[in-house]
């Protein structure tokens, strides 16, 4: 293990700020130290760790590891800056230690921005494990990353240039801890640094009670602050009762009876008009993403109050009355009458 740099510069610095993990470390470095692609320096940062997460990582003897220790807890965010300070390589690499990459991350991603060189930051799929199991796979292109952190994070594990990320000046920000990382990357898409998503599982996200975003009561408050700030640099123009509407509203809250729907769809165009005298947004891409969000809604509320216990075909006759049917997405609608005819009972 090296303590002081690296007299070679690597391709890739892996950065893992860490804090109380010593029971997921071992896995998470291993996960690292295992990827096919090789040339890479892992700088470990411990921020003043109460637990033998120290001690854990002195156990892996391996020379692309580089220790550093912070005198005191600084936060995470101010380990992160620390980090792109120190880093060597060409690209940065985020790593947690308490999740892990799968084996082709580094290669998978190294490959994409060498052949897309007007790409500055590259993301993928993740995996929930632990506590909660299901996938994620976030928007994969530029404008429709744009349009995704207007509803929250849509970034994670990134491959990023270190030389886009100090020409542009930006550092995470520990006042918006711990919503940091959505924080960054719109403040990344504000400066015109280009995104993008590889749509396959590169990444498991470990889900258990004492990592940050379960334990910091201010996640959601956080996380509504960046989103409002976010929301009005993309429509400066828009009505503080507009910006609201779609802050809390569209975003927060469920859609509990029909008039909630129309309702929803009314703050959309009027959004999708902003858009068209300001051009912040592809108009195409904005309408596609409200378009989803609004049916996905829409779906849970059908499931929710027309078929709360059983889906039955005298409550989809109910339901086609009302008109609601053919606002459905039409794979949902398909789905619904199926399970109608089947008869099948709601899971939960």
């Amino acid at each position: 293990m090296n303590i002081e740099k690296m007299s070679r510069q690597p391709q890739i610095t892996v950065l893992m700020p860490v804090y109380n993990v010593s029971l997921y470390i071992k896995e998470a470095i291993e996960s690292i130290l295992n990827q096919t692609f090789a040339d890479f320096e892992l700088l470990i940062i411990n921020d003043g760790s109460k637990d033998d997460t120290r001690d854990e990582v002195l156990k892996i003897t391996d020379e692309r590891i580089r220790f550093v220790e912070n005198e005191v807890n600084i936060g995470l965010a101010n380990t992160l800056n620390k980090g792109i300070e120190l880093a060597r390589g060409k690209y940065i690499a985020r790593m947690d230690g308490d999740d892990i990459s799968v084996l082709n991350r580094l290669q998978k991603q190294f490959d994409f921005l060498e052949s897309h060189p007007d790409i500055d930051i590259c993301g993928a799929g993740y995996e929930f494990f632990g506590s909660k199991n299901y996938k994620v796979m976030y928007p994969e292109t530029n404008e429709h990353i744009k349009v995704g952190l207007l509803f929250g994070c849509c970034m994670i594990i990134p491959l990023y240039r270190r030389a886009s990320i100090q020409r542009s000046g930006l550092r995470y920000e520990q006042e918006y801890f711990p919503a940091e990382d959505y924080r960054f990357w719109t403040e990344c898409m504000l400066k015109g640094l280009k995104m993008y998503n590889i749509q396959e599982i590169l990444f498991r996200y470990r889900m258990h009670p004492t990592q940050v975003s379960e334990v910091m009561t201010n996640q959601a408050l956080m996380t509504v602050k960046v989103r409002t700030y976010y929301f009005e640099s993309l429509f400066p123009t828009s009505t503080e009762l507009l910006k609201d509407q779609f802050v809390s509203g569209i975003v927060s809250y469920p859609i509990l009876k029909l008039s909630d729907f129309d309702g929803q769809c009314e703050i959309v165009n009027e959004l999708s008009i902003i858009n068209q005298e300001q051009l912040h947004i592809e108009s195409v891409v904005l309408k596609e993403h409200f378009k989803k969000h609004l049916s996905i809604k829409l779906s849970n509320y059908v499931n929710d109050y027309w078929f709360a216990t059983q889906y039955t075909l005298p409550k989809l006759i109910r339901l086609l009355s009302t008109g609601v049917f053919l606002k459905l997405p039409a794979k949902f609608r398909a789905k619904l009458v199926l399970k109608c005819i089947l008869g099948k009972k709601m899971v939960r």
